[in-house]
């Protein structure tokens, strides 16, 4: 089905219905009965992907549902692309970032291998790279890519280039094969989201509970997201703060897929990238200033002054000095919703 025909809102709005009550049904110790395809239909079918999902507590699970699937070939795979993710078959992740010289100086930029698409949404697939590209309309974050899977019976791996660990397989089987059926994939797909997801929000539950809000050496240290499994929880922990003048915050990001930044005034999502054209060629998607802290790490600053961390990747912090009683909000402009507040109180 070609992806212009996919209702994304109505596919999102099924798969968590469709998620809950197979855990119900589960708990319940009621089987989910196998509808399965005896042989290679007379014609040929379509199967539903998710790649990544929103959930609850501002909670994104980073993951392919199903992440293996079983088709004929001839039949054609649509993911549902919902957040920052590409399709992209090849024999290993493909790196993000790269940075050519130009003029003589190192020009950061995004690996247009990643950003760009390979092939146009439902094409024939035959093999090798192919690759969907970047969604790259901020206002349009759920988007449908479909391929036909015209390829020789094998195991095809594919990844999201933009967070490391989010891969998956096809595996296209001869035609006297039984394979699960579209409805079937598609309820596993839901499940294996909905189970990552619950994990994600249990995480989150803990870490709150046992995030400590007190400062030590005069710095109070804040983590910035959790990873949990496939599931980035997308907070601050702890959210709001109490500090003295004079004291310190490091943010920092732990370990897991997902990067953040520390920024006020907040910024629009896209803001880290530049576009530059190019004659008869694909433009650059250089890294912009809002890519960069600003100031340094470790300044102090006082109220109305702005900040930004740039982009922290997973392992990196970032340090504030607050000189000035006053209340500081602050938000990742990768991830909306995203926020958190330091109140400063005059010093003791």
């Amino acid at each position: 089905m070609p992806a212009s025909l996919v209702d994304v809102r109505n596919v999102r709005l099924f798969r968590w219905a469709l998620a809950g009550a197979l855990l119900v049904g589960l708990c319940a110790g009621v089987l989910i009965p196998r509808i399965t395809a005896q042989a290679q239909e007379t014609e040929a079918q379509t199967y539903t992907v998710f790649a990544g999902a929103g959930n609850l507590y501002n909670t994104a699970v980073l993951a392919f549902g199903p992440q293996r699937i079983q088709v004929h070939r001839g039949d054609t795979v649509t993911w549902i692309i919902d957040g920052f993710h590409n399709i992209h078959f090849a024999p290993g992740p493909t790196e993000l970032v790269i940075a050519p010289e130009v003029n003589g100086q190192p020009l950061p930029q995004m690996n247009p291998a990643v950003a760009f698409p390979s092939l146009e949404s439902g094409a024939v697939f035959q093999g090798g790279d192919a690759n969907s590209g970047i969604p790259l309309d901020p206002a349009n974050p759920m988007v449908a890519f479909s391929l036909v899977m015209d390829v020789v019976p094998g195991i095809y791996a594919y990844y999201c280039d933009i967070h490391p660990g989010m891969a998956a397989v096809i595996e296209v089987v001869d035609s006297a094969t039984s394979i699960p059926s579209p409805t079937e994939a598609l309820a596993n797909g839901a499940t294996e989201l909905a189970v990552q997801g619950g994990q994600g929000v249990q995480a989150a539950m803990q870490t709150a509970m046992q995030t400590a809000t007190e400062t030590e050496d005069d710095v109070l240290q804040i983590q910035a997201g959790l990873q949990a499994g496939g599931a980035a929880v997308l907070d601050f922990f702890p959210s709001s703060s109490l500090i003295d003048a004079g004291q310190s915050v490091t943010w920092t990001v732990p370990l897991g897929m997902e990067p953040h930044t520390i920024t006020w005034p907040m910024l629009p999502p896209g803001s880290e990238v530049t576009v530059i054209p190019q004659d008869g060629g694909t433009p650059v998607l250089a890294f912009a200033d809002a890519a960069f802290p600003s100031p340094e790490s470790g300044t102090e600053i006082g109220t109305g002054d702005p900040f930004n961390s740039g982009i922290l990747m997973p392992g990196q912090s970032f340090t504030l000095k607050f000189s000035e009683p006053g209340v500081y909000n602050y938000a990742c402009f990768l991830h909306p919703g995203m926020q958190g507040t330091v109140v400063v109180m005059p010093a003791s």
